[in-house]
């Protein structure tokens, strides 16, 4: 029973380093915090986190046939566009939002997005499963817990306390990315948020830029 609360906690800590990598969802959550708007991105955190706990699992579970999904010419083609796409989208709204001089509420007085909690929660989702890659780094890291002699409990009811554990791990990266962008909203100067926004923008487009191109790529090839 040790050793799989061992294996468990690894878990939880490999789920949080595989987030240091700055991604597409946590610079939305980035965008939507220093924008005033905490709730909206504690959802995309919590769609994002069961989007990258359910990529794990089916690693866990041994399901890598849909690895296989993914080599589909037009899936190859489509998933790089719809992320263009969506983050092509989500760079305009954080320039939009860098051009707003107005002060960030306080939380009692939380700005509100057009969007609805289950949107937010299914853009969180999106995000997270336009990253099939990571059932590649979970192979991997299950492996390599393996090779350590970690106590892995076979796939069955072991799957629900894994995912809970790793979703737990983004969870909590995701969680900290919010704060820290509160803090750094509510300390900061209007002028230095504005600034910090544009970054945030110009490294959704660059990530828009590039699904675009592989998109073309693929489906010029």
């Amino acid at each position: 029973m040790a050793s799989e609360a061992l294996f468990y906690a690894a878990s939880y800590l490999i789920g949080l380093l595989l987030c240091f990598p700055f991604g597409a969802a946590s610079l939305e959550m980035l965008r939507l915090s220093m924008a005033g708007k905490r709730r909206s991105a504690l959802f995309v955190a919590l769609g994002a986190g069961l989007a990258c706990g359910g990529w794990a699992t089916l690693s866990f579970l041994g399901v890598r046939s849909i690895l296989r999904i993914v080599d589909i010419p037009w899936v190859k083609v489509l998933l790089p566009a719809v992320a263009a796409a969506l983050l092509g989208w989500l760079a305009l709204l954080a320039w939009r939002d860098s051009q707003d001089g107005d002060a960030i509420p306080r939380r009692a007085e939380e700005k509100t997005d057009p969007l609805g909690p289950a949107a937010q929660v299914g853009k969180g989702v999106l995000l997270g499963l336009l990253n099939p890659q990571a059932i590649a780094a979970w192979v991997l890291a299950l492996s390599l817990l393996r090779h350590a002699g970690f106590n892995v409990p076979r796939a069955g009811s072991a799957w629900l306390p894994f995912f809970l554990a790793v979703t737990a791990g983004y969870g909590t990266f995701f969680v900290t990315v919010i704060r820290l962008a509160q803090r750094l909203a509510f300390l900061r100067t209007s002028d230095s948020r504005s600034k910090l926004q544009r970054v945030v923008a110009v490294l959704l487009a660059a990530l828009a830029g590039l699904c675009a191109l592989a998109a073309l790529r693929l489906a010029i090839l």
